[in-house]
């Protein structure tokens, strides 16, 4: 589940973008990112075998926070990130598509693949259909497999790019580039959701985080290696939509190139589908605890509830309003700010419960404040239009938050929640 999550996305949607601007250093910063990355695992780890629950994050924020404005709008904040990253992987669907078919490809036609896969899925999701979450484990074994393939046959056979590789002489961009890469690795917060099932989680929990973060630090590294193996910066940044697509065409053909576009939107089609049927299961969880509107909750065709049409709604407006950069630095953004508010929360409420090493948490939220500062004033200085965006995200979640607390009172979620599926399911 960890490694669907994290490859689902990551690899195929932000990898044409991190080597564009770190160049020769990419694979660097994708296993610094990946360090980062089991910091922060250690985190989520210890809180989930201390508190198994599918609540996952917004558990431990209630846990240690308490019920109120901190809990209530880092939730909001996360269920905006997931919302975000969904529109993300659902661009990269129509990039590769758009790639795939015949012609140059216009926006158009790439916009018109995400809006297409966003429905469908979302009409899947309304029908209980189950489909999809049967084949991830298949799905999520040949993506590997392919990627393995792609890593070991690229390395051994490349014939170089044409031009050597630049090492960037500025920290913004390289800032810019491990921001990204801590959201190619977010998805093993998932694992913490399914601590309630686990028979040990205990053992079980932390080797599944750090096995997942492990392998998927090996596949990010060597497809990085592969692809600026094969192809020069200036190809990288003209196709970085689909760059690892374009990697696949010199040592494969044009048959690899389609094998491996095919293989995205396999990837990202089956990422979605599953962040859906979370995304649906947390509007519910915030409704019944009045964070949402009590609305949200409610059926509206066959299985779908208001808040997952909701949430479709918000995926294709994002997805068809904003390219993938700006996409991929919000989600990014987001998700340094949870980062940040839980491992201040466990290192200054939680340490005591958890037995974790106070060193390893102050390094895991030093790591993601220092990387969210940089980045963050990075974007201010290059694009102010998206940080302006980005700070709206931050007042929206307040302002929700705030609304909800006058509404219901203070935040009502059950402690302890068991594993399993929500009412309803």
């Amino acid at each position: 589940m960890g490694v669907g999550a994290m490859i689902g996305a990551g690899i195929f949607a932000l990898l044409g973008q991190v080597a564009t601007l770190a160049g020769a250093l990419t694979p660097w910063v994708f296993a610094l990112a990946a360090f980062i990355s089991l910091l922060s695992a250690y985190s989520y780890a210890r809180l989930g075998v201390r508190y198994p629950s599918s609540g996952g994050v917004a558990e431990y924020l209630v846990r240690a926070y308490g019920a109120g404005f901190v809990a209530g709008w880092t939730t909001v904040l996360l269920y905006l990130a997931m919302v975000v990253g969904m529109s993300l992987v659902a661009g990269a669907f129509g990039a590769y598509g758009n790639a795939l078919l015949p012609g140059d490809g216009s926006p158009l036609r790439a916009r018109i693949l995400t809006a297409g896969v966003v429905i469908l899925l979302l009409l899947i999701n309304a029908s209980g259909s189950d489909a999809v979450g049967r084949s991830e484990r298949i799905i999520v074994t040949l993506k590997v497999l392919l990627l393995a393939v792609f890593v070991i046959v690229g390395i051994s056979f490349a014939k170089g790019p044409e031009e050597p590789h630049r090492v960037p002489m500025h920290i913004a961009p390289l800032a810019h580039a491990l921001a990204l890469c801590l959201f190619a690795y977010q998805g093993f917060g998932v694992i913490t959701n399914t601590a309630g099932e686990m028979p040990n989680p205990t053992r079980t929990l932390p080797m599944a985080i750090f096995l997942a973060v492990t392998i998927v630090m090996m596949v990010y590294v060597g497809v990085a290696v592969a692809t600026l193996a094969n192809l020069s910066i200036e190809e990288i940044r003209r196709t970085r939509e689909y760059a690892l697509a374009e990697a696949a065409r010199p040592i494969f053909g044009a048959a690899g190139s389609t094998i491996v576009s095919l293989t995205a939107m396999i990837s990202a089609a089956s990422c979605i589908n599953a962040s859906l049927y979370s995304s649906a299961n947390m509007t519910y969880l915030m409704a019944t605890a009045r964070e949402l509107s009590a609305i949200e909750s409610r059926r509206v065709w066959r299985g779908g509830t208001v808040g997952l049409f909701t949430t479709g709604a918000l995926v294709l407006i994002c997805a068809l309003l904003l390219d993938l950069s700006s996409i991929a630095v919000l989600a990014s953004l987001s998700f340094l700010v949870v980062y940040v508010v839980v491992h201040a929360g466990h290192l200054g409420f939680l340490v005591s419960e958890t037995g974790a090493s106070r060193i390893i948490l102050v390094l895991a939220l030093l790591t993601n404040a220092v990387a969210l500062l940089f980045f963050a004033a990075s974007t201010f200085l290059q694009s102010p239009r998206l940080a302006i965006v980005f700070a709206c995200m931050l007042i929206l979640a307040a302002t929700l938050e705030l609304i909800a607390h006058r509404i219901r009172g203070p935040l009502r979620v059950d402690k302890g929640i068991p594993g399993g599926s929500f009412p309803g399911d």
